[in-house]
């Protein structure tokens, strides 16, 4: 029995850019420099946001405060402490214990000659080093500024990268709606940093019924994003914006705001498209970043068009799915002599487990879609691990209309399909699923499955009997298997129709 996974799936805390203040951490064991550090930045602005500052007056404090604040943008720190290397040892406490690698380290000494710049700038990941006493206001201001512009920098890029990360992830499974929306999501967080950091960033897209009208929120970045997913973009959107939603909506265009951007993203498959939103811009948008968004709009509803067609094709396929089972079923009452010998083993098993003659005939019925769709299974068990899941994707492509069909057999033969590599031992695959939690049709049509396989290796009856008691209570049930074994005359003369 194959032991790959037939289905498999798979998230990270990141550093946020602050929504209304920078954070500044103030690291020194005299309260004067904390004072005239504070006055000196009282009005200090960048990106429409100032300073909120944390105090420490000890080496021992300033790891508490690392530690409580690890989204702050710079550690003002102090050298001679309680020791005269107390403050490197912070700098190292943030960098190596936390894995801070995103706040900004200033050092200032006011003992040069305790820590030398040279030495302390090589051994130590600090960003800049000032001594007290040349570190006037006008060039705190400017460390400060440019510190802040790397800050901000360092996160963009590693939101960026983040938003890369899930795009990329999610290319090699795009026919797959939730991974679909995940790429949505990726490209939607990449977008708000791409384009000078929104405070918030939504994707809505109408509903796949003809009438409907409304845009819900299906990809969401910022401020409450995990809230707003699935609610009306309406609801969301601030008072000031509401009046020019209807506007853009109509004309299929964008909207430029003092700090919001509505931009219309056209469907092609859909009477309605999708409505792209970012509120709380800090600045105007560049000619650059506005031909992105333009660019984004146009083109982001395309993939969610290619999903919006394979779940209609989906719906067709799965209307047709059961009424080809109400077909199928019919055949197989009328015909069962006809049927192929894994339908026949199937049904006898089912009847000599004890099914109910309605049970069994679904169960010989599901038999004729599994037994079509099993020998494509049988392929991934043959690719090299590096291929399974491409393999697993392509399956689950292939047999989701039989999910969705309104046909108890269709989802007898799907949740066998499923269930193909489990074991009654809880050692099977991929759920690890045990004993009667596999579905009792499940274990019908794989062991009925497996007697046909052993059956054309035309092995001995003695062979046979002695290959399936060794899987007795592992792979499969003991009281199907009993039935087998009981009634193995008639199954093994129905395992050999041509």
């Amino acid at each position: 029995m194959s032991n790959q996974f037939l289905f498999a799936d798979e998230p990270a805390q990141q550093q946020e850019l602050p929504q209304e203040f920078w954070k500044i951490l103030i690291v020194d064991d005299e309260p004067e420099v904390h004072a005239v550090t504070k006055l000196a930045l009282s009005d200090f602005s960048f990106l429409g946001r100032g300073l909120e500052f944390h105090s420490a007056y000890s080496g021992e404090e300033a790891r508490e405060l690392a530690t409580a604040h690890p989204d702050a943008a710079i550690v003002l720190l102090d050298v001679v402490m309680e020791t005269d290397d107390a403050g490197l040892h912070v700098a190292r406490f943030i960098r190596e214990e936390l894995g801070n690698r995103f706040t900004r380290i200033i050092l200032r000494t006011g003992q040069p000659g305790q820590a030398p710049e040279r030495t302390v700038i090589v051994n130590y990941d600090i960003n800049d080093y000032k001594s007290k006493t040349e570190l006037t206001a006008q060039k705190l201001f400017t460390a400060v500024m440019s510190s802040l512009r790397s800050y901000r920098d360092i996160i963009t890029i590693d939101h960026s990268r983040q938003g890369l990360e899930k795009v990329i992830a999610s290319s090699t499974n795009l026919f797959a709606l939730q991974s679909m929306e995940h790429f949505i999501d990726g490209l939607v967080q990449q977008l708000s940093w791409v384009i000078g950091g929104a405070r918030q960033t939504l994707y809505a897209a109408a509903g796949r019924s003809p009438d409907s009208e409304q845009l819900i929120i299906k990809a969401a970045y910022g401020e409450e994003s995990d809230m707003l997913i699935n609610q009306r973009i309406q609801a969301a959107l601030p008072k000031k914006v509401l009046p020019e939603v209807d506007k853009v909506i109509r004309s299929h265009g964008i909207h430029y705001g003092d700090d919001f951007v509505l931009a219309y993203c056209p469907s092609q498959c859909r009477p309605q498209g999708a409505l792209l939103c970012l509120t709380g811009l800090s600045r105007p948008l560049m000619d650059s970043e506005r031909e992105l968004l333009q660019l984004f709009a146009d083109n982001v509803q395309l993939a969610h068009d290619n999903v919006t067609c394979l779940q209609d094709t989906d719906e067709l396929l799965a209307g047709l799915v059961a009424r080809l089972m109400e077909l199928e079923q019919e055949k197989v009452a009328q015909l069962p002599d006809k049927q192929s010998a894994f339908v026949q083993v199937s049904q006898a098993l089912a009847d000599a487990y004890g099914m109910s003659k309605a049970r069994a005939q679904q169960t010989a019925t599901a038999a004729t879609l599994y037994e079509r769709a099993e020998s494509l299974f049988a392929v991934m068990d043959n690719q090299p691990a590096t291929r399974v899941s491409p393999c697993q994707e392509r399956l689950k492509r292939a047999v989701r209309p039989l999910h969705m069909a309104d046909s108890d057999v269709a989802h007898i033969a799907y949740r066998a399909l499923n269930e193909r590599i489990e074991r009654w031992d809880g050692l099977g695959l991929p759920a690890g699923k045990q004993g009667d939690s596999i579905a009792v049709e499940s274990q019908v049509l794989v062991l009925a499955n497996h007697f046909c396989r052993l059956q054309k290796e035309d092995i001995s009856e003695a062979d046979l009997l002695q290959r399936l008691e060794a899987e007795r209570g592992r792979h499969f049930s003991p009281a199907v298997l009993d039935a087998l074994v009981k009634n193995l005359k008639n199954l093994t003369k129905k395992a050999r129709v041509s």
